[in-house]
């Protein structure tokens, strides 16, 4: 896997490195973290895997602006503060081994968590895969960002076959996806540009066959 290999060669001698892997609903996010943490594991490092998504806010802060708000997904929906405080300023300042905290709360049961720390070493790499992740308050700490693009069709027919079931009816993952999801990756693209941000972009349209778009 070229990324394997890309991502070896940015890496710091003494330091982790913090990867960000962007896209929107369905884009593939989890799945190329997870190959990509296999992959770099076998080059000898240590991966710490995360993602935003288990680090929401409560669902009243969520829902605030509306359950059905792209405004209020896009603004309301991750506690930031809790990325940066637990893992993200950890792992860029200069003491290392440090503790860093992987997840901050559980989206489903609505309740906050509080693991104990992972320790993190100079050997470590961080795949840190979700939405939103290139937005202004993270997007200072990465050293490498991976954005994966697909079309809004691709993107509703993968959340059905992901969703349904787990968070409801195939027509209310449809629905969730119209009205919230889809326009707060519009809104989010507007105001951050993600795919200017981006070390490499990749059409991941077609899973078996990913496509490299530009690469730095």
């Amino acid at each position: 896997m070229f990324l394997a290999d890309e991502l070896v060669a940015r890496k710091q001698e003494g330091r982790p490195l913090k990867v960000g892997i962007d896209g929107r609903s369905g884009a593939g996010k989890s799945t190329l973290a997870d190959e990509l943490g296999v992959a770099v594991s076998r080059k000898g490092y240590e991966v710490l895997r995360a993602s935003v998504d288990d680090f929401h806010n409560p669902r009243e802060r969520r829902h605030k602006q509306g359950e059905y708000s792209a405004r209020g997904y896009y603004e309301d929906a991750f506690d930031y503060e809790s990325v940066v405080g637990g893992l993200l300023g950890p792992l860029s300042g200069t003491t290392i081994p440090v503790p860093c905290r992987q997840v901050s709360f559980d989206q489903r049961r609505n309740l906050p968590l509080n693991p104990a720390p992972v320790p993190a070493g100079t050997n470590t790499i961080l795949l840190f895969e979700g939405i939103f992740v290139f937005r202004g308050r993270l997007n200072g700490y990465w050293d490498y960002r991976i954005l994966l693009g697909i079309d809004t069709q691709t993107s509703m027919g993968r959340a059905v076959a992901r969703d349904t079931g787990v968070l409801g009816t195939a027509d209310a993952v449809r629905r969730k996806l119209a009205v919230r999801y889809d326009p707060a990756w519009q809104i989010y693209t507007n105001e951050e540009n993600p795919e200017a941000k981006a070390d490499v972009v990749i059409d991941n349209r077609d899973a078996a066959n990913p496509q490299i778009l530009r690469r730095t």
